[in-house]
């Protein structure tokens, strides 16, 4: 008789994750590295909240510069330090 096989949690991401992971793909794509500028717009589905947090982790960034655009969007431009 087989054991029964243990369960595994399964975490979910929560709502600040998954928008980070959105971004991150915006912020990774061949088109904004080559420019080093991407312009993102919140999802009416994201939180305001976790919108906030990402503007105010991202403005903290060394290297990177948030200018506020029409429509609840922030566009991200940054530089590449020298080694």
């Amino acid at each position: 008789m087989a054991k029964p096989g243990k369960k595994t949690a399964v975490r979910q991401s929560s709502s600040y994750e998954l928008m980070g992971a959105r971004i991150q793909k915006l912020i990774n794509s061949p088109k904004a590295q080559q420019a080093r500028d991407v312009t993102v717009h919140r999802l009416p589905e994201e939180s305001a909240a976790d919108w906030s947090r990402f503007i105010e982790e991202v403005a903290e960034a060394e290297n990177v510069r948030v200018e506020y655009v029409e429509g609840d969007g922030v566009r991200l431009t940054w530089t590449v330090p020298a080694d």
